[in-house]
């Protein structure tokens, strides 16, 4: 790519700012009020006027006024906002140079190599490898002051070279805290995937000018990279401080605060966002997450209908309005939006396993197995979809087949805590005990906080006569999810199992009103494993009185 290619890079440069809403204060009231492109003494057709007068000078070989006309526009834009602290290096280099040139600071052979560069750049005509030629004799003979080496890096950087070199090195060393050559470090560094290291020139730039909320901003993505959230979101506060009319800080902080589970904060983002920048990107997209998360169904399909008006071919939208209906248990729905998903990007593991999600909940275990093993074959190493599949084989009552596809999944992710917990299920049904207890107890091994882990271990060792440990891992269970009501009814149980059943009595009564006053679910399991004792001739007048006079049903 040649250089004088470069003369819409240095508009886009120039004038994006303007266009993203720089010059205008954000509205961070409640009311919706349309942006208004202009600034207090200033129109944006000011600006556009004054480089297009600019060029013209230049063209007709007034390079002193060209550059009076380019000194005028960017002196203008900073008196109204100082649009330089949310440039990138380019842009900011940009305008350094042409500060430099018109500033009496540099040398006479500096001053005219400095406007050299400028009416190149602005009057030779796109792939025009002459004037190239031309530029980088220039160079060539330039002697190497810390200007002319930025006039050669810029050049670099303009021509979509690396930027890093021993150039770059040099001018560092001479000049370590030079503001330009630290940000087109830390930026280069940034797309090297070399978070740390970009991290310290961040640094380096913000110590020599604090008020660069640009490099504010390199660190704060950064830190999102490092999954560091809080210190992300507090390099985007700083940013938004120095610039707040940056449309692309709300966005980007909105993100960070989706990942720390911030929804309604984030929601407040990402309407500003909107406000200076209508229809950015997926702005209606993580609306539609925020709002479902905070369990607002209908501004969440709101925001989705948005999104998808706006990106028709976009399987990740159908999918999220998807979720919106398998949330409120339509499930019917969400399968047709997960199909539309599907057929957009039918290679998307994800749209299967969602579809099988709610073809699971739906009764349609076939149909879920099928969209399962689809999601297998894209990707074979994720362990969702064999411990589904082995669900589904469980609800169908083939146990066996279930043990199977749950040692599939921890075959593929060994630390997947959910299949032992199936594989645990599984093997109840089956009658293997101490398997199931085995099963378990990997899964509490991997979280000992996991509540269906040590209830589940609870009732398997009820089942071989562990009445003690039942009662010391439902008890368990209930310190991690007080709502467990299987494991409050499974330690009433096995104390009556264990024939203290006065005491098991008082725990029955204890339990249903801390379910009433809580208003938690009681299950038909808390009577059928008192029914399986009578059935079993076991403690039969005791549960008799339980089930009759303490949960209040019938005995048949």
């Amino acid at each position: 790519m040649t250089l004088s290619f470069k003369p819409i890079v240095f508009w886009l440069i120039i004038l994006s700012p303007l266009t993203a809403g720089a010059l205008t204060p954000a509205d961070t009231s409640s009311k919706k009020s349309p942006l208004q492109m202009m600034a207090q003494g200033y129109r944006l057709s000011d600006y556009t006027l004054f480089l297009k007068d600019a060029i013209t000078s230049f063209k007709q070989d007034s390079v002193d006024k060209g550059m009076a006309l380019l000194s005028k526009t960017i002196k203008n834009i900073r008196s109204q906002k100082d649009v330089k602290r949310i440039m990138p290096y380019q842009g900011y280099e940009v305008i350094s140079l042409i500060e430099d040139i018109n500033s009496g600071n540099l040398s006479p052979a500096e001053k005219q190599l400095g406007k050299t560069f400028f009416k190149i750049v602005f009057t030779s005509q796109p792939n025009d490898k002459n004037a190239d030629n031309v530029w980088d004799g220039f160079l060539k003979n330039a002697s190497n002051t810390v200007f002319n080496q930025r006039l050669k890096l810029l050049t670099a950087s303009l021509k979509g070279k690396s930027p890093t070199g021993p150039e770059l090195n040099r001018l560092l060393h001479v000049n370590p805290e030079l503001v330009s050559a630290n940000i087109m470090q830390a930026e280069a560094l940034f797309d090297e995937h070399k978070y740390p290291e970009c991290i310290k020139y961040c640094n380096k730039t913000i110590a020599a000018w604090p008020q660069y909320a640009h490099a504010y901003h390199v660190r704060a993505r950064c830190y999102n990279e490092l999954d560091q959230l809080e210190n992300a979101v507090t390099d985007y506060d700083n940013a938004i401080k120095l610039f707040p009319e940056n449309f692309i800080f709300y966005y980007d902080r909105a993100d960070c605060l989706i990942d720390l589970e911030k929804y309604r904060e984030a929601a407040i983002d990402l309407r500003l966002t909107l406000r200076l920048k209508p229809n950015y990107n997926w702005t209606y997209y993580n609306l539609t997450r925020c709002y479902k998360n905070i369990n607002m169904p209908e501004s969440a399909l709101y925001f989705i209908n948005q999104h998808i008006s706006q990106n028709a071919d976009d399987g990740d939208g159908y999918n999220l309005k998807g979720d919106i209906y398998y949330d409120r248990s339509e499930y019917e729905t969400a399968i047709s939006l997960y199909t539309q998903a599907i057929n957009l990007e039918p290679e998307r593991r994800a749209f299967y396993v969602d579809r099988a999600d709610a073809y699971y909940y739906s009764d349609k275990l076939d149909d879920a197995i099928k969209d399962l093993q689809k999601a297998i074959s894209i990707d074979k190493s994720y362990p969702f979809p064999y411990d589904r599949i082995g669900d589904c084989y469980y609800q169908k009552k083939e146990y066996e087949t279930a043990i199977v596809y749950h040692q599939k999944a921890i075959k593929a992710d060994p630390t997947y805590k959910y299949a032992y917990v199936g594989l645990n299920l599984s093997y109840t049904k089956s009658g293997k005990y101490q398997e199931a207890i085995d099963a378990a107890k990997k899964a509490v091994a991997i979280d000992s906080t996991y509540a269906n882990a040590l209830g589940n271990l609870g009732w398997s060792c009820y089942c071989v006569g562990k009445f003690d440990d039942c009662i010391k891992y439902s008890y368990k269970a209930l310190k991690y999810q007080e709502d467990a009501t299987y494991a409050m009814f499974n330690i009433a149980l096995a104390t009556l199992a264990k024939g203290e059943a006065g005491k098991a009595k008082l725990l029955y009564i204890g339990f249903i009103k801390t379910c009433k006053e809580k208003n938690y679910e009681i299950r038909d399991g808390a009577t059928d494993d008192l029914r399986e004792l009578i059935r079993k001739k076991v403690y039969v007048a005791e549960s008799k009185f339980i089930i009759e006079h303490i949960f209040e049903q019938k005995v048949e």
